[in-house]
């Protein structure tokens, strides 16, 4: 007769929202706690605050409104928006916040992070400048913006300067607010059992910024032109009135004109000869104007990337040393970084042999897909082919009609080709078909003895993966 396992930690994830809301239980002494890890929804999609209700009803069902630890990983609309959605019922008295987890980079009291904020909030107010330009709107590259838009958190209605994130810290208090950087090792308050390895993000501001794999091309739209993002968010800048971030133009500033202004006066009667050739419809080949939107668009990729690049990244060590991996959407510096420490940094009593990213990565047995999947947010080499665990399944959060509709490559082609090899199929997707799902656990069982476990909510709402182990801590 087969021995039980010594427990299980069961992770939910919701369906029908490409976003992340994940929602882990485990046993502590006797008593379920609750991990919450995202709760968004992208922007746009089809009956987004209607699914985003369920989903909290959902979760205040099964938790009775006693989170234990909610950890968010970066400040996307996807990963955030059901704390904004349904905020009379987080910040009011239907859920507590024993403790919050955030990266190092919402830490107002570290100078590097103030800096990249102040970065991220200027180019966020460019981005929104580009979107804005209605007399730009059936222009092709207006539309990919505004699908860049649709990631970031936008500003609160209430006229308030408090973000979704100072709520969540407004809620939780200031004592179980922590903010955690590479290397840490840490256990929630309530659930001391559950060994946590903090991978990212880095400190290193070129780490940070590196979204892009160093070979090849790319045929993803994440993608970006560094400079070109570079040379428009300045522009976007001058637009708002801010400092720029190039002080060098080829013309001083009496001699600059604004389109707009000069085509006033080519079709007014006083319209010199300089301005009337300029617009002359035979010249039309040899004027820039709208071209910028080239940069916009690499300004708007290379934003959403860099903020991709600040996800927290946890690795959850059960009692028998699995690892539930959760990468937030790390992008390529944030996984090159894993290798740069070790955890924790230094050898101590609990850990007298610190672990290092191989090592960690070997033993994942469940890994959260990031960034939807898209081609840049799970490394090849330093990735995927380190989790050698054949225990290993996978949790894909996309909706791929929605990625679709914008023409996004999710999940893209390669990485979902070598995640199905990796796993031997055992993936769910928020999309994905329960029956095929379910039949492919069965058919190919993580492991002999305590496999995993799949199970669909009959109304779509969610799908939930139960992992055992099989050593208890004491």
């Amino acid at each position: 007769m087969r021995e039980p396992a010594c427990g299980n930690i069961a992770v939910r994830m919701y369906r029908g929202i490409l976003g992340d809301c994940f929602l882990l239980r485990h046993g502590e002494d006797g008593q379920t706690r609750h991990i919450l890890i995202d709760c968004g929804v992208l922007q746009g999609v089809q009956g987004a605050r209607e699914r985003m209700k369920a989903i909290v009803e959902d979760i205040h069902a099964l938790t009775q409104g006693e989170l234990d630890l909610v950890v968010v990983t970066h400040e996307h609309h996807d990963h955030l928006s059901g704390f904004s959605y349904e905020k009379a019922r987080f910040f009011g008295q239907d859920f507590d916040i024993h403790e919050l987890w955030l990266a190092w980079t919402e830490d107002p009291n570290d100078a590097l992070a103030v800096s990249l904020h102040q970065r991220f909030s200027k180019s966020k107010a460019a981005l929104n400048k580009v979107v804005q330009l209605t007399a730009l709107a059936n222009d092709p590259r207006i539309g990919t913006l505004r699908g860049l838009a649709a990631f970031v958190e936008p500003l609160p209605a209430d006229g308030s300067r408090k973000t979704t994130i100072d709520l969540l810290k407004d809620k939780a208090g200031a004592s179980a607010t922590r903010y955690l950087k590479p290397g840490d090792v840490l256990h929630p308050e309530r659930l001391p059992s559950l060994k946590t390895m903090v991978l990212g993000p880095p400190r290193d501001e070129q780490r940070l910024r590196k979204d892009a794999p160093a070979k090849g091309a790319g045929r993803e739209v994440y993608l970006t032109d560094g400079e070109e993002a570079f040379a428009i968010e300045d522009r976007a800048r001058r637009e708002l009135g801010e400092e720029p971030l190039i002080s060098e133009l080829p013309f001083a500033r009496p001699y600059q004109r604004l389109l707009d202004d000069a085509r006033k006066v080519a079709a007014s009667a006083d319209g010199g000869g300089v301005e009337q050739l300029y617009f002359a419809e035979a010249n039309d080949w040899r004027r820039i104007e709208a071209e910028w939107l080239d940069g916009a668009e690499a300004m708007g990729l290379k934003m959403d990337s860099d903020t991709n690049n600040t996800s927290l990244v946890l690795a959850f060590e059960l009692a028998d040393h699995q690892v539930l991996l959760f990468p937030g959407d790390a992008q390529v510096g944030n996984w090159l970084s894993w290798g740069d420490q070790t955890y924790p940094p230094q050898a101590s009593a609990e850990q007298p042999t610190p672990a290092t990213r191989d090592d960690i990565l070997a033993r994942v047995s469940l890994y959260k897909v990031g960034h939807h999947g898209s081609h840049n947010a799970t490394l090849r080499e330093f990735g995927l082919e380190k989790m050698t665990s054949p225990r290993l399944v996978a949790m894909l959060p996309l909706v791929e009609a929605v990625a679709q509709q914008n023409e996004w490559q999710m999940p893209y082609p390669d990485l979902f080709q070598a995640l199905q090899q990796r796993t031997e199929g055992r993936i769910v997707s928020g999309d994905g078909d329960p029956a095929k799902e379910k039949a492919a656990f069965t058919a190919q069982p993580s492991d002999e003895r305590y496999p995993a476990q799949v199970e669909h909510d009959p109304g779509g709402l969610w799908v939930e993966l139960s992992i055992p182990y099989e050593k208890c801590r004491h």
